[in-house]
C-alpha cells in the first residue's frame, strides 16, 4: 500500500470515530461537520474527500456493523454447542456490545433516525434475518426445533422481538434493563421453538 493510500485509509478511519463519538455525545440531528472535523483534527476539505454530506458518514458508519452479527454468529458457534444457544449468546453479546463498543451503539441509534431507515435499514434486517435463520436451520438439522416451527417465520420474529425490545426498553427504562427483558423473552419464546429436552439445557443469560 502505498504512503497516500496508507494515509488515506487513517485519515478514513479517524473521521469514521470521531464521527461516532460527536453523534453519541449530540444526536444526529444536533451533529455538525464542523465538530467532526474538529474531534478528527482534520480540515472540511480533507473530510468532503471521503464523505460529501453527514448523512454519507452516518451511513459508513452503519455499514462499518454490516458483518457483527455474522462475526457474533462464528464466535458463539465455536463457544457453544447448540445452535439454539449460539443464538442466545449472540443476542446478549450483542447488547453487551450496545454498552461497551461505540460504533455499535452509534449504528443502532442511527438506524433509528428516518433518513437511514428509509435507506440501510432493509439490508441490515435482511442480513440479520438471515443470521438467524442459518443458526435455526442449523438447529433444526441437529434436532433441537420442534417439528411445527417455520424457519423463515421464526427467524423474522426473533428479529422483530430483538428489535423491538431495544426500541421498549429505550423508552421506558433508558436502556438499562435490556438484558433483564431479553432473558424474559428468551424465556417464554424458546419454548415454543424448542424441544422440551433442549429448553432445560438452555441459559438464558
Amino acid at each position: 500500500m502505498s504512503v497516500n493510500r496508507e494515509r488515506s485509509v487513517r485519515t478514513r478511519a479517524k473521521l469514521l470515530h470521531a464521527a461516532a463519538e460527536v453523534f453519541d455525545r449530540d444526536g444526529f440531528a444536533g451533529s455538525s461537520l464542523i465538530a467532526v472535523c474538529a474531534r478528527a483534527d482534520v480540515s472540511k476539505g480533507a473530510l468532503y474527500c471521503h464523505f460529501r454530506s453527514k448523512e454519507a458518514l452516518g451511513v459508513a458508519i452503519i455499514e462499518e456493523q454490516s458483518l457483527l452479527w455474522h462475526r457474533l454468529r462464528d464466535e458463539q458457534l465455536a463457544i457453544e454447542q447448540s445452535p439454539i444457544q449460539a443464538l442466545i449468546a449472540m443476542s446478549f453479546e450483542f447488547i453487551r456490545r450496545l454498552d461497551t463498543d461505540l460504533t455499535v451503539r452509534v449504528s443502532a441509534k442511527l438506524l433509528r433516525e428516518a433518513v437511514f431507515f428509509d435507506v440501510v435499514a432493509a439490508a441490515q434486517v435482511v442480513g440479520w434475518v438471515a443470521v438467524v435463520r442459518e443458526l435455526l436451520s442449523l438447529a433444526r438439522e441437529r434436532g433441537e426445533l420442534r417439528p411445527e416451527v417455520n424457519v423463515r417465520h421464526a427467524a423474522e420474529q426473533i428479529v422483530a422481538e430483538l428489535l423491538g425490545l431495544q426500541f421498549v426498553a429505550q423508552a421506558l427504562s433508558g436502556g438499562t434493563d435490556l438484558r433483564t427483558r431479553l432473558a424474559r423473552v428468551w424465556r417464554a419464546s424458546s419454548g415454543c421453538l424448542v424441544t422440551a429436552p433442549v429448553y432445560k439445557t438452555l441459559r438464558f443469560e
